[in-house]
């Protein structure tokens, strides 16, 4: 009962916040108090319940049904991350987007407490018309926060996507639910005993799947996530990657482990969808010139390789190997921790370079790295992190998920097996030549405007929540071995049935790799050290120009140009770049652009027909009262005269 107890304190704390920036006439600091103090204690609840606490629960009568608010093991996984994320975007924001800003300060801090609270409430949920009217305030929320620059086209536009792709999985999933009634014989979500599994199963699988996918920007739903997260404030951003995509994760998780079984091949095609998606989204990623579509699409990549742990896990279950389940549940979930500390912190970095130059469009910069060196110091972990470098986190929850699609091809899984591991190969990769292209096309070279030139460190209260994530990015790579038994914990929400697996499995080989990281990092710093009181040359000759004796900032690499060869197998890529025929050419210009193939390519050119065809009805509205009237009149009319029909034709 305590950790619900704290935990619904929390949300009430957020609620709370929330109206006070309505109220407050400056910088609401008692608001920025009280969500601070919600987190806090939403963190204490939820790592009690993780650490081993006995699952809390709350019963209570929901609309005359039975309902249940419940934290265990996998809520916390779920609520960690949440209000970590939460509380320091909250503290970030004051000085990022504060409440005075004209028009949006006050929507923006209303509509961020509610989504927090509402996303609390989801995790606690377990019951289903409790748990969609969490999601749906959730939904609402951050359709809201998205649309917080709403006198711009191109926002709405993203906003309304946003909207429509939702409500889209809240219908499916409404559809889940009550299938899922049916299956447990109510609302209450109570895991079932031990039975043999129905064909019931696999739709209400399949429906959680797709309602999920929408939320998780699975392929091919995944097409309203980069133009969301681009358009939003960058704190927004980091809440909506880090947290709001894995409450699909979660659904998946949550519903799977109420079921007795999982249907065979159901894994794999997730496994195979997972796949997809990863290299479909660092595809992307590695060609766009706005930096905060990249970490979107790397989003998108990032959420593939969690599906790719979902699968395997479940894959387990439908053969009934445990050690399958403990390898593909607790990659996933380690993955869902890692992912948020170093996407939060790469959102909240691209808030302070748009802070500090006004423009998302990389080809515009160069050269922060000597104007920004704080702020180059504070993302140099995530960057190393997303692209799973030791000793960083996101390379030991990839190390887990690779152990395991190695032991699924040892228990007769070679086509999903092999074609996870070749995308998982190829995306690490990827995902290394994609923010590369970020960091040098961003920090490093020159200016290639005037954007760069007054650009400077933000200031404490930006940078001290960067600080935090930065320095977690480290710590849960190094402490890596200690997590096990959490994670094992969690993932037996999720339907593992020997939780310690996960530990005595891997500890020892954990704890080596990490005493190896260590080593690394220590000798990395001795090297840093040595080369910092290494006296310098009095006087050193100029490097060799080649002939350049005024070299300009047009002489650099563009990222267009260096993601060029990278993305030409990519669909949806155009380039425009005419060639050079004459002795002494004009300057001429590479233009690279991709358009998403499922949501600009296909999703957009189809509703736009469908669109044109609807504007036929609109003769329909001729603007005259008596013609609105007749239309009553007639469905009037047909509503008396259907049971007439009725008893005429079958009675």
């Amino acid at each position: 009962m305590l950790d619900v107890a704290l935990i619904l304190a929390a949300a009430g704390c957020w609620m709370g916040a929330s109206l006070l920036a309505l109220v407050a006439r400056r910088e609401d600091r008692w608001g920025l108090a009280l969500g601070v103090l919600g987190s806090l204690l939403a963190l204490a609840g939820a790592v009690h319940a993780l650490l081993g606490g006995p699952p809390s629960r709350l019963d209570l009568a929901f609309w005359r049904f039975p309902a249940r608010l419940e934290v265990d093991a996998l809520s916390a996984a779920f609520l960690l991350p949440l209000h970590l994320v939460a509380g320091l975007g909250a503290i970030y924001g004051t000085e990022y987007w504060p409440l005075a800003t004209k028009g949006s300060g006050r929507s923006l801090r209303f509509f961020y407490g509610t989504l927090v609270a509402a996303m609390t409430l989801l995790f606690l949920a377990r019951q289903g018309l409790l748990f969609l009217m969490a999601w749906e305030a959730m939904a609402i929320s951050a359709f809201f926060l998205v649309e917080t620059e709403h006198e711009r086209p191109e926002v709405r536009k993203a906003g309304w996507v946003y909207l429509a792709c939702t409500h889209t999985g809240t219908l499916l999933l409404t559809a889940m639910v009550v299938l899922l009634a049916r299956r447990l014989g109510g609302l209450l979500w109570v895991p079932l005993p031990a039975a043999t599994p129905q064909a019931l199963d696999a739709w209400i699988l399949v429906l959680a799947l797709l309602g999920f996918g929408f939320k998780a920007g699975l392929l091919p739903l995944h097409f309203w996530l980069p133009p969301a997260h681009a358009s939003s404030p960058s704190h927004v951003s980091a809440i909506l990657s880090a947290v709001m995509l894995k409450t699909g994760i979660y659904g998946l998780l949550r519903i799977s482990g109420l079921l007795p079984g999982i249907p065979r091949g159901l894994g794999g095609s997730l496994l195979a969808l997972g796949a997809l998606t990863a290299v479909y989204g660092v595809g992307n990623a590695l060609a766009q010139r706005d930096y905060k579509r990249l970490l979107a699409y790397s989003s998108v990549e990032n959420l593939g390789i969690i599906a790719m742990g979902i699968g395997l896990g479940w894959t387990g279950r439908a053969i009934h190997d445990p050690w399958l389940m403990a390898l593909g549940f607790g990659a996933a979930l380690f993955h869902v921790w890692n992912h948020a500390t170093f996407k939060g912190l790469l959102f909240l970095g691209a808030g302070s370079v748009l802070h500090a130059t006004g423009t998302r469009d990389m080809e515009a910069l160069g050269g922060l790295g000597q104007r920004m060196p704080r702020t180059l110091l504070l993302l140099a972990p995530a960057i190393l992190a997303v692209a799973a470098l030791p000793p960083f986190n996101a390379f030991l929850s990839e190390w887990v998920l690779y152990r395991g699609l190695f032991a699924s091809l040892a228990q007769g899984y070679p086509w999903s097996g092999g074609l996870a591991l070749v995308a998982l190969a190829l995306t690490g990769g990827l995902a290394a030549v994609a923010f590369a292209r970020f960091f040098g096309t961003v920090f490093l070279g020159t200016a290639r405007s005037d954007a760069a030139d007054h650009a400077h460190d933000p200031g404490r209260s930006m940078r001290t929540p960067m600080a935090i994530l930065a320095g977690l990015c480290l710590a849960l790579g190094l402490a890596s071995p200690l997590l096990l038994p959490l994670l094992g914990r969690a993932a037996g929400g999720a339907g593992l049935t020997e939780p310690g697996l996960l530990g005595r499995g891997l500890g020892h080989d954990l704890r080596l790799l990490t005493a190896l990281e260590a080593l690394l990092l220590v000798l990395a710093g001795l090297g840093l050290a040595w080369l910092r009181r290494k006296p310098a040359a009095a006087e050193r000759p100029p490097t060799w120009d080649c002939g350049y004796a005024a070299p300009t900032a047009r002489m650099q690499y563009t990222g267009s140009s260096f993601a060029d060869p990278w993305a030409a197998l990519l669909p949806g890529r155009s380039v425009r770049m005419r060639r050079l025929k004459a002795l002494f050419p004009n300057p001429h210009a590479l233009h690279l652009e991709v358009q998403d193939a499922v949501g600009e390519g296909l999703v957009a050119p189809w509703f736009a027909r469908l669109a044109a065809r609807a504007q036929r009805l609109r003769r329909l509205q001729p603007g005259y009262l008596s013609v609105y009237v007749l239309y009553v009149l007639i469905a009037l009319l047909a509503v008396f005269l259907w049971p007439l029909l009725q008893v005429r034709i079958f009675g």
